[in-house]
């Protein structure tokens, strides 16, 4: 996506690759560490300023990464790409347990092996993670906001045109009062990050004039994958900025328009289930991660393909 990547190590980074998708394992503290040692002491950007991008790949992503090369190369290219959802934890852990090339006993072992998996999902937490571990993106977005407002970083927030970004910060802004803290509208855009119409053509360009007049330490997009995505790669080489994350429906959980899913909902990797009953997610994107991803991974193993 991009050359001019940062080139400060992750500590503790761990990698895997699932259905030819990069995804990090490593802490929220060490994300920290990597973005302020990036972003350092400058104050003023520009395009040319080395950029770093966090993206949070979960199974629909990957699931979509599969069929479109493009999505995929960007998802790969990012500096850093942690799991948001244990389903991918899982596809990993269930990709590393022992194989057989006995044709009559693969599909009776890996169906085990499946079985043993999804029960640790529930269970036996601790086995599942012991060395892979889920960062949820809504969790690290508030991190880094923390980050900004100890740093009094300039952060802009770029949503959809419900005003999700504006409203998320009405929210942060009674909780961070050092932050200085922007939103903004972004276009409307089809699956390839192009504005429907003229008018959102027209939204896209204040957007842009927007964020580089700010030349924010952080640019947080909140379109929704693969849109936001495609959008920060069109538009990667004419952003003034330090660093980027995409936050996905973040600002609606921010703003409390959509219901963040109890503890121990999201503890026991459920939260798809949540979203669909909430209504918070469509059906048909809920379906993608859980159960068509399980599928996917266990004739993967089976089959290679």
């Amino acid at each position: 996506m991009h050359k001019n990547k940062a080139k400060i190590p992750l500590e503790s980074r761990n990698y895997a690759t699932i259905f030819n998708t990069k995804i990090t394992s490593t802490s929220i503290s060490s994300v920290l560490r990597f973005v302020y040692q990036s972003i350092g002491n400058l104050d003023n950007f520009e395009a040319e300023t080395k950029k770093f991008l966090i993206v949070t790949p979960n199974p629909e992503q990957v699931m979509r990464a599969r069929v479109d090369p493009v999505y995929s190369e960007i998802l790969n290219s990012a500096d850093i790409s942690v799991p948001d959802g244990i389903g991918l934890i899982a596809a990993r852990k269930f990709l590393r347990l022992p194989t057989t090339k006995n044709i009559l006993v693969k599909p009776i072992l890996y169906f085990a092996q499946g079985l043993g998996v999804g029960f640790s999902v529930l269970f036996d937490r601790e086995w599942l993670q012991d060395d892979f571990r889920v960062i949820r993106g809504r969790e690290l977005f508030l991190e880094l906001i923390k980050l900004a407002n100890k740093k009094k970083w300039r952060v802009v927030l770029v949503g959809d045109r419900k005003e999700s970004a504006q409203k998320a910060l009405v929210k942060l802004v009674l909780n961070y009062k050092q932050i200085n803290l922007h939103a903004c509208a972004g276009p409307n855009l089809d699956e390839d990050a192009n504005p429907k119409t003229k008018a959102d053509r027209e939204i896209e360009k204040k957007a842009i004039e927007k964020i580089n007049k700010i030349s924010p330490q952080l640019l947080f997009v909140g379109f929704g994958a693969p849109r936001q995505e495609k959008w920060l790669h069109k538009w990667w080489k004419d952003l003034k900025i330090g660093g980027a994350m995409v936050v996905g429906g973040t600002f609606n959980y921010v703003s409390g328009k959509n219901r963040l899913p109890p503890k121990w909902v999201a503890d026991m990797g459920l939260e798809w289930l949540w979203r669909l009953f909430t209504g918070s997610q469509a059906a048909d994107r809920v379906l993608k991660a859980f159960p068509s991803f399980a599928l996917k991974v266990y004739l993967y193993k089976l089959t290679g393909f």
